[in-house]
C-alpha cells in the first residue's frame, strides 16, 4: 500500500519568488507534495499583507507541514498565533522572530537602494552574504531571482524586517530549526530567540551559508524528509 503524500507549504526568503527552492524540489521524495508560495514581484505589501497572502495558500483540510525561510520566518510565526488544526509541524530555515542585526538594516536603509541592490546582485556580494562557496549555478539562480523583483518591493521588505511586531505564538506542535553554520546575515542567537516562543523547537546545525537550501539542496531535502517521516510515524502511532 503506497504511503500518502504530506503537503509541504514553502514560504520563501527576501526575494519572495520561491525560485531558490527549485533545486531542492528535485531531491524531495515522492511522499512529500511541495507547494511553493510566491509573493508578488511587483506589488508593495505590508507585513500583514504577506501574512494574509501566505494564509490563503494553506490547505483547508489536508494535513501539512509549513516551511519558512529567512524573511518568511516572522510570517510563519504570525500564522502560529492561530495555528490551523491540520498543521502537522513547522520547519524554520536560517530565520528569526525579530531580525537580530538591526545595524545591518539601518545601514541598508541609509544606502541608496539601487546601490544596495547592485551590491547584492554582484557575484562577490551574493557569495559573502548569502551563498558562500556554493556552486556557480546556485549563485546565478539567486541573482536572477533577486533581479526579477522590483526594487520598491525589496525596499519595503527590508522596512518590514526593521518594524516587526513581537510574535504571539500559540503553537505547541513539532518544530525544527535548520541553522546555517556560516550565516553572515542571521547569527546563532536568532535560534535562541525563537526557543523562547517555541520551547519544543529542535535546532539542527547545518554546514553552509545563509541560503542553506540552495547551497546544498540534497542535504536540505534529507533534513526535511527525515523530519516529515518522523511526523508521519508519530501520527500513525496515534
Amino acid at each position: 500500500m503506497a504511503q500518502a503524500s504530506t503537503a509541504l507549504i514553502m514560504l520563501p526568503g527576501l526575494d519572495g519568488t520561491g525560485v531558490v527552492f527549485e533545486p531542492l524540489l528535485q531531491h524531495l521524495p515522492e511522499t512529500i507534495a511541495p507547494v511553493v508560495v510566491r509573493y508578488p514581484c511587483d506589488k508593495v505589501m505590508s507585513f500583514q499583507d504577506h501574512v494574509r497572502f501566505a494564509r490563503a495558500h494553506l490547505p483547508d483540510e489536508t494535513p501539512f507541514v509549513l516551511l519558512a525561510e529567512s524573511f518568511s520566518g516572522p510570517v510563519a510565526l504570525q500564522l502560529l498565533a492561530a495555528p490551523p488544526g491540520n498543521l502537522l509541524g513547522v520547519i524554520f530555515v536560517a530565520t528569526f522572530g525579530r531580525y537580530p542585526k538591526p545595524f545591518l538594516l539601518d545601514l541598508a536603509r541609509l544606502l541608496p537602494q539601487k546601490l544596495l541592490h547592485r551590491l547584492f546582485c554582484t557575484n562577490l556580494g551574493t557569495r559573502f552574504f548569502c551563498l558562500g562557496s556554493a556552486p556557480a549555478d546556485a549563485v546565478t539562480l539567486f541573482r536572477q531571482a533577486l533581479a526579477s523583483v522590483a526594487l520598491k518591493v525589496l525596499s519595503k521588505r527590508l522596512q518590514i524586517l526593521a518594524e516587526l511586531p513581537p510574535p504571539e505564538v500559540a503553537y505547541q506542535g513539532p518544530a525544527l530549526y535548520l541553522q546555517a553554520t556560516h550565516d553572515h546575515l542571521v547569527p546563532p542567537r536568532a535560534a535562541a530567540q525563537l526557543l523562547r516562543d517555541l520551547p519544543q523547537l529542535q535546532v539542527v546545525q547545518c554546514a553552509g551559508p545563509h541560503i542553506l537550501l540552495l547551497a546544498d539542496p540534497k542535504a536540505g531535502a534529507r533534513q526535511i524528509s527525515d523530519f516529515i517521516t518522523k511526523l508521519a510515524g508519530e501520527k500513525c502511532q496515534d
